[in-house]
């Protein structure tokens, strides 16, 4: 027998993000929000000898807000998988969404896995809210599926643009400030005459930044 669902409006723009059992970036940004040049007058480098350092800082520099904020600076591509899928909204990670094709992949629940394609209007996409969010078509659901591990899997692109000039000048100035920090102080520590100082934004926040958060 089949049943008809109606629901409601979506959720509301303050909702948290949908809980997925994991998230990969399965390409990479293909550019920096700060250039190489950006990053030397910041540090106030004229010389190329460190240019392959300071390029490694402004990588490290992104990565770090990334993380830390949840978000996509430059143009990247995410996928999130998840046991089955929710009665109505996913709520994507790592905004803002792109205004680009979405896939859906899922398992049914015969166990064949089954497409759904944003370009072909299986599925509606709001790209405009942040995070960014897909649902099923007007007076319809998501499909059943055989619900073990990974049956559902989501791919999106995210992040402001292709290019730095997208992206937000404070998220571009924040970057700039590790960058020289981490240029002008190389050791996690500050030994003075009387007692050693911890440095901000070294070895310890860096760990922090880069765990399994909960996992044990």
């Amino acid at each position: 027998m089949t049943v008809t669902i109606v629901y409601g409006s979506p959720q509301h723009p303050d909702s948290s993000i949908t809980p997925y059992r994991s998230l990969v970036r399965s390409v990479q940004p293909a550019a920096e929000p700060v250039s190489l040049a950006e990053a030397k007058t910041q540090c106030r480098v004229d010389t190329s000898d460190d240019d392959t350092y300071i390029s490694s800082l402004i990588t490290c520099a992104r990565e770090y807000l990334e993380e830390t904020l949840d978000i996509s600076m430059i143009t990247q591509t995410w996928q999130a998988r998840y046991d089955v899928f929710p009665l109505w909204e996913i709520i994507l990670p790592r905004p803002p969404m792109a205004a680009s094709a979405v896939t859906i992949t899922y398992r049914d629940e015969a166990g064949n896995d089954q497409t759904l394609l944003s370009a072909s209007n299986h599925f509606q996409v709001d790209a405009n809210i942040v995070p960014g969010r897909v649902y099923p078509l007007y007076n319809g659901v998501w499909p059943a599926v055989r619900g073990d591990e990974n049956s559902v899997a989501v791919q999106w692109s995210a992040g402001y643009g292709a290019t730095g000039a997208s992206v937000p000048s404070i998220l571009k100035q924040a970057m700039l400030l590790l960058v020289s920090h981490w240029y002008e102080m190389r050791q996690p520590v500050f030994a003075s005459y009387s007692q050693v100082i911890p440095v901000p934004h070294t070895f310890e926040t860096l760990m922090a930044a880069s765990g399994w958060g909960g996992y044990r």
